[in-house]
């Protein structure tokens, strides 16, 4: 120990100071002069950086990875209301169009499904135009007699006790097979001349006896029109109730 003592000298822990300082000061210097990209994901302790530690608005959509936020990692809470889908909260009773904002002439509309237009060119003779339930409608088509062109649309029923009224051509209160064809609608031109023309009068009212109702509208008949020289066309619009 008396050795010990007369080698521990001032100038001996002076200099044992001194190397501390020296070392102690190196450290220091270079934990706070790290070089430029010299500290990277190996450098950093798990969990280091925080969300406290992010710099406001550093991380922006371009940082981003494409397709990283799904939408699990999406608070719907936080979401307004898309501006196209302003209404849609109430599209669920929208599926049998019931409130739908489109929908307030929906019940005219279905009015309107039942209606059956048709149109035909035929040649002469008498040719199946249109039929419903037990009546059908025939077109007969006259070509140069006598200088005309002509054509009639004619009414038929295969039940008894039916009723038609066509204001535009023949009426029966009692509408019997034996009473076929009646005649609804009758036009005519010279030979080759292109003319077509609706029935002035409101059109046909037929009742079978156990139904159906047939009632027809804008009752047509044309001639050598649309490219179809010598040829007739009837048509019309159809309701079966």
């Amino acid at each position: 120990m008396k050795q010990i003592r007369k080698r521990f000298t001032y100038a001996n822990v002076m200099a044992s100071i001194a190397v501390f300082l020296v070392l102690g000061g190196a450290t220091a210097f270079a934990a706070s002069n790290l070089g430029k990209n010299s500290v990277g994901t190996k450098q950093l302790k798990k969990n280091a950086v925080t969300a406290a530690k992010i710099k406001k608005n550093a991380v922006t959509t371009a940082k981003i990875k494409k397709a990283a936020v799904t939408g699990d990692k999406i608070n719907e809470s936080t979401l307004g209301t898309v501006p196209s889908a302003t209404k849609a909260t109430t599209a669920t009773s929208a599926t049998t169009a019931t409130t739908a904002t489109t929908a307030t002439t929906a019940n005219s509309a279905t009015s309107l499904a039942g209606y059956k237009p048709f149109g035909v060119f035929v040649g002469p003779g008498t040719h199946d135009i249109a039929s419903f339930g037990p009546f059908s409608i025939k077109g007969e088509c006259a070509i140069n007699v006598g200088g005309n062109d002509s054509g009639r649309m004619l009414l038929y029923t295969s039940v008894n006790g039916a009723s038609m009224d066509d204001n535009n051509g023949d009426e029966f209160e009692v509408f019997d097979v034996d009473d076929s064809p009646a005649e609804l609608y009758d036009e005519s031109t010279a030979t080759g001349v292109p003319d077509i023309e609706v029935g002035e009068e409101p059109g046909l009212t037929a009742v079978a006896p156990g139904g159906p109702t047939v009632i027809l509208q804008n009752e047509t008949i044309g001639f050598n029109i649309a490219g179809h020289p010598g040829q007739c066309y009837f048509a019309g619009v159809a309701l079966q109730g």
